[in-house]
């Protein structure tokens, strides 16, 4: 468990790709629950439990549907479920890193929020879109800044739809 952990934190610093991971089902199907659990936490800290879990869900059935899609695109299905793993695992470790900043931030003015805790969760964001990219760089066989440009969409496209669907009801 630990070398898996040591795995993910090695592609989280470029240092692996997603193909130093098993392409094991069980894994995937693993991981899977508990980046959502922890997507969940992360979010449920902010807002909503009931809508915010329906929206995590949401958000990781488009997360496999976009990998499987891209892959599919590029004719690299092959590397489905090392793809996702790396990203679904590297998720985790970003979201435990999230975790103890997001109640300084929820629900605090934007004009009145901490410094620091800002700045670790604007951090965290671009270095889960970095390491996006650079996962998709090495399972595409595609230069990283073509990635950056698909992640850069992807993820404003799925900002949105969070934001939409975790509006207040009024």
């Amino acid at each position: 468990m630990l070398r898996l952990i040591f795995a993910f934190v090695d592609i989280m610093l470029h240092r692996r790709g997603p193909d130093a991971l098993p392409s094991s089902q069980f894994l995937l199907w693993t991981i899977f629950p508990i980046s959502i659990l922890f997507d969940f936490l992360v979010l449920g800290l902010a807002g909503s439990p009931a809508r915010v879990f329906a929206v995590s869900l949401l958000v990781a059935g488009f997360d496999l549907w976009f990998v499987w899609a891209l892959l599919r695109t590029f004719t690299r299905q092959a590397r489905f479920r090392q793809t996702m793993i790396a990203l679904l695992g590297a998720s985790v470790i970003i979201n435990i890193i999230r975790a103890p900043i997001t109640p300084l931030l929820a629900g605090v003015d934007p004009q009145s929020r901490p410094a620091i805790p800002s700045l670790v969760a604007i951090f965290t964001i671009v270095w889960a879109m970095d390491i996006m990219a650079f996962v998709f760089s090495r399972a595409l066989e595609r230069p990283y800044l073509l990635c950056v440009a698909i992640v850069i969409g992807y993820a404003l496209l799925m900002e949105s739809l969070r934001v939409t669907l975790l509006q207040p009801v009024t």
